[in-house]
Parts: structure tokens; sequence; C-alpha cells
């Protein structure tokens, strides 16, 4: 395997749909590029799925997923992963 080979399997990207910030009324919601691994370990993200957020008033459907090593990604951590990466505008 050359080195763009093992590069691109390194660098998996995804969009996913989230809530926008915490109170999102059931509408606040925003797409964002991630690197699909787990930002503690480094292991692969889980599959995507359709799912649901609720803010305690409302529910928004959104994006969801189950990291098979056990770590746990929060929208709020996702958001500032969001912000902070190349992908969305952000400086890493």
């Amino acid at each position: 395997m050359n080195t763009y080979q093992t590069l691109h399997l390194r660098l998996v990207l995804k969009t996913v749909t989230i809530p926008a910030c915490i109170e999102h009324d059931g509408i606040l919601s925003r797409q964002v590029v991630l690197k699909w691994e787990c930002p503690i370990c480094g292991q692969p993200r889980g599959e995507v799925q359709d799912g649901r957020s609720y803010d305690g008033s409302r529910i928004l459907y959104c994006h969801t997923w189950t990291n098979p090593c056990g770590h746990v990604d929060k929208y709020n951590a996702v958001r500032k992963e969001a912000d902070e990466n190349l992908y969305n505008g952000g400086h890493q």
C-alpha cells in the first residue's frame, strides 16, 4: 500500500447533522464535517444513524452514533471540535 492509500484510509471525513446549540427548540441544527475517528483514542467512530436530540422542550431529528471504543461523543464537544477543525473553517 502506498503513502496516499495509507493516508486516505486514516483520513475519513463524514458530514453529520447535529443540534446547533443546547436549546435547539427542535429546529436549530447544523451540518459539520468531522474526521471520523474518536478524539480520545483515535479509533473509528460508529456508524451514523438517524436519531433525536431532546432539549427539554422539543425534539430535533439529527444524526447519532455509538463509538465501538466506548467513548461518548457529546454534542457540545462535537460542536467545539467542528469549530476548531479545518474542514469547517476553523484553525486546527
